[in-house]
């Protein structure tokens, strides 16, 4: 027989150590009984029934196949209540205050469960409500006085047109726009939508040279320089062309058979409305952007001219005549020392602030750095809004005469060197002149698949002008598309004209009880010849300021014939 080991194994070591440890707290709790059990044994009879322990149910064994079972069916309501209610995920993500309901029956409706779909169509169409989210339908498209780039159409029909056009669709497009007709009532022209469509993306321009994108004038777009500027007979027979094509147009408009048309230089560009367009009883001519330098140019020229978007706190800084201020004829918010002298000397007040300086007993140098300080003071002022919306330049009347000569001779109009160097500005009308030349609109098409959906795309390129826009969604009101979008691409410094005009309006419809203003009523018949239909033209001689407005995209809904942007 094997003596007994010295060594022990971890469980009778630790059977040894359980054993030390109830034995020491057995002791602690004879020599130092509870307050606690002592007060509950005192206050509480003990309780002897031992029936409960002797009685109590054997424990269950989870591996039987009954219990089995019954876990399963446990573990899967529970997966079903997670999956129709999800509070603590659905509630925080929506935002939404948790609600304790009771357990469904197994006969529910759907479309009232809790699912993550019909809490968030609830919580968009709550939220849409609250914040009063309402689409405006308008009868009539708005008009944007501001040159576009680019329009995209989208649609869920294909258009009826392609850019593939048969001869006689081509001849008849070409032929309406040339003459003016309306192609949709002729009754020897083609009235197909391709011909219809053909004759909205013609436009008039001069210059064009084939080799240089004249609109809009993006000197990275085109090489450094042009041989142009090195070719002075090349550039005195252009200058000469455009002369003539500006006088043309601008002879045009004053005889009311050219509504509008723009000059698109390489710093600004200029709109010259007829009379009658947007209720206007004269003549007049939109710039923008305008610098100090431009301002004061027209200034020496006589040109009188307002600045209706300009700062209201930068209206008035150094004039004395009021009535002056009051007529805004002039840049009366960025008047100079100079102006302010020339007001006193014309009121009898012949002293000079110099002298008036030096008697005070100031030095020269000290008075001429307070000139220069004031110089300079009001140099920023004055430049404080060049090449922004705020510079815009309103002239009317018989200064849009000034405006056109000061243009026609204005050398600086013509850049000497540079991408455009030698180039004269462009000018672009919706109607023939001297020297125009016909040019069409870019088109290309294209078919999107989005979410599984097919789209039909039309995008169009150049310079799109305002009666454009009108045109081509007349033809489309005649198309087969029940609905359609479009999307708008802006030439940024014009879209100031729009703004302008707006004011105007406002300003325009609150001396409606104002004499003389009857001529309105004769706006459209004046410009019955400017080669607007009858329709649009009775839109754009409206002095309503709700019909102006710059907007991004339109969609337009074929059941009730209404637009939204």
């Amino acid at each position: 027989m094997n003596p007994p080991s010295p060594w022990k194994t971890p469980n009778e070591v630790m059977q040894l150590h359980k054993l030390k440890k109830r034995k020491k707290a057995l002791q602690e709790r004879m020599c130092h009984p509870s307050s606690s059990v002592i007060e509950e044994s005192s206050q509480k009879p003990v309780d002897l029934d031992f029936s409960r322990i002797l009685n109590r149910d054997k424990r269950k064994n989870p591996f039987s196949k009954s219990n089995v079972e019954q876990n399963k069916r446990a573990k899967t309501e529970e997966a079903t209540e997670l999956d129709q209610s999800n509070d603590k995920t659905l509630f925080a993500l929506l935002n939404l205050p948790a609600k304790v309901t009771e357990k469904p029956s197994l006969e529910v409706d759907t479309q009232k469960l809790a699912t993550f779909s019909n809490l968030l169509q609830k919580f968009t169409a709550e939220h849409a409500v609250e914040t009063h989210i309402v689409e405006n339908k308008y009868k009539h498209l708005t008009i944007d006085w501001a040159l576009k780039t680019k329009i995209r159409l989208m649609s869920a029909k294909p258009f009826p047109w392609t850019t593939k056009l048969k001869a006689s669709e081509e001849a008849s497009g070409i032929t309406g726009f040339v003459r003016c007709l309306d192609t949709a009532s002729s009754s020897t022209l083609d009235t197909s939508p391709r011909a219809r469509f053909h004759q909205t993306c013609l436009y008039w321009q001069h210059p064009h040279l084939p080799w240089l994108a004249l609109f809009p004038r993006a000197a990275g777009r085109v090489a450094a320089t042009s041989f142009l500027a090195a070719n002075e007979d090349a550039k005195r027979a252009l200058l000469t062309e455009w002369t003539e094509s500006f006088r043309s147009l601008f002879q045009l408009l004053r005889a009311l058979h050219c509504p509008y048309f723009y000059v698109c230089a390489n710093a600004f560009t200029c709109v010259f409305r007829a009379a009658g367009l947007c209720g206007a009883p004269e003549p007049c001519a939109l710039i923008a952007p305008t610098t100090h330098g431009f301002r004061h140019a027209l200034r020496q020229e006589d040109v009188e001219y307002t600045m209706p978007l300009r700062p209201d706190n930068k209206k008035k800084l150094n004039t004395s005549d009021e009535e002056r201020a009051k007529n805004a004829s002039i840049d009366s918010c960025y008047d100079t020392m100079d102006d302010a002298r020339t007001d006193n000397h014309c009121s009898g007040d012949e002293e000079d602030p110099d002298e008036f300086l030096s008697q005070l007993g100031l030095e020269t140098d000290e008075i001429k750095r307070i000139n220069n300080a004031q110089a300079r003071l009001t140099h920023t002022v004055e430049t404080s809004v060049d090449s922004a919306a705020e510079s815009l330049v309103l002239v009317r009347g018989a200064d849009a005469q000034a405006l056109f000569n000061f243009l026609l001779n204005c050398k600086s109009l013509v850049s000497p060197s540079g991408p455009f160097g030698g180039v004269p500005p462009t000018l672009l009308a919706p109607t023939a002149f001297h020297g125009g030349t016909l040019q069409s609109l870019k088109v290309r098409e294209n078919v999107i698949h989005s979410e599984s959906k097919k789209y039909y795309s039309i995008e169009l390129r150049g310079p799109i002008l305002p009666t454009t826009v009108h045109s081509l969604f007349n033809v489309l009101k005649t198309s087969s598309c029940a609905q359609y979008s479009a999307t708008f691409a802006h030439h940024q410094p014009t879209l100031a004209f729009t703004w302008a005009a707006q004011k105007l309006a406002e300003d325009t419809t609150s001396k409606e009880n104002e004499p003389n203003n009857f001529a309105k009523a004769f706006n459209k018949e004046n410009l019955s010849d400017c080669g607007i239909s009858e329709e649009m033209l009775q839109l754009f001689c409206s002095s309503d300021a709700s019909a102006l407005k710059s907007i991004d995209s339109v969609k337009y809904n074929a059941e009730d014939g209404t637009y939204s942007w």
